[in-house]
């Protein structure tokens, strides 16, 4: 089911590539929007980080958001289907097995407690219940932090909206299944540790074996899923990479 973040941020991605909101304009106030979409402040700020997170709005403290992109049909838009969630996955998997072996050598310890906090985060979000989206995002960006390369971490940022979108999609498939769910927090585990432990070879390594199971359990996700939750999420999937986040 979509949260009202997710569709307040369709909303504002609808109005920014329809030209409502042109490039240079700045968004309505937090409390006009919450006004306009019947929502709280608190939802349309994640809406907002999550614009930033895409590259198409920037913020500035005591200011409304500027537009700062807009939709254009190129970029990272992809056709709504389980081959293009693949095909991202295995863009994904290139990218980040390298940036986990770079994270493993020059992580400070304080980025690595990030990281780890990150992955407890996913735990205790599993636990209640929660989808976890938000906190596995978190993982692979603190990660991405990790690397002391701000080239790194900015390109990983350009992703985060689709990544976002694909983490909700594996994460509920992975959830119908006890065996997925603990696949997928035993990657997690064993990323961490070669970090932690510095090993170069062992995170890339890591790093690229999480993104390969993550497609194989596309692969294998039963008919139900995709008749039913996942064919909504896979719609969501191409609203969010067609709005070139």
């Amino acid at each position: 089911m979509r949260t009202r973040t997710d569709q307040l941020t369709a909303a504002l991605r609808t109005r920014i590539g329809g030209g409502q909101y042109p490039v240079g304009s700045k968004l309505p106030s937090e409390q006009a929007l919450a006004a306009t979409f019947q929502v709280s402040r608190t939802t349309v700020r994640e809406a907002v980080t999550r614009l930033k997170e895409s590259g198409l709005v920037e913020t500035r403290r005591g200011t409304a958001a500027r537009v700062c992109a807009m939709h254009t049909g190129s970029g990272l838009a992809m056709p709504r289907s389980i081959e293009a969630l693949l095909g991202f996955l295995e863009v994904r998997g290139a990218i980040e097995a390298e940036m986990a072996a770079r994270a493993a050598v020059r992580r400070t310890d304080a980025q690595c407690d990030a990281i780890e906090a990150a992955l407890l985060a996913i735990d205790a979000a599993s636990s209640t219940g929660s989808t976890g989206v938000e906190e596995d995002l978190a993982f692979h960006l603190a990660i991405g932090q990790a690397t002391a390369n701000a080239y790194w971490s900015q390109f990983v940022r350009l992703f985060a909206g689709p990544m976002r979108a694909a983490i909700r999609i594996t994460r509920a498939n992975e959830a119908r299944r006890k065996d997925f769910a603990a696949a997928v927090a035993a990657e997690h585990a064993s990323l961490f540790e070669a970090i932690r432990a510095r090993k170069a070879g062992a995170a890339r390594q890591a790093a690229s074996r999480h993104l390969r199971r993550a497609a194989q359990r596309v692969h294998r996700a039963d008919r139900a899923f995709w008749q039913e939750e996942g064919r909504t999420l896979a719609a969501d999937w191409g609203d969010v990479t067609n709005a070139s986040e």
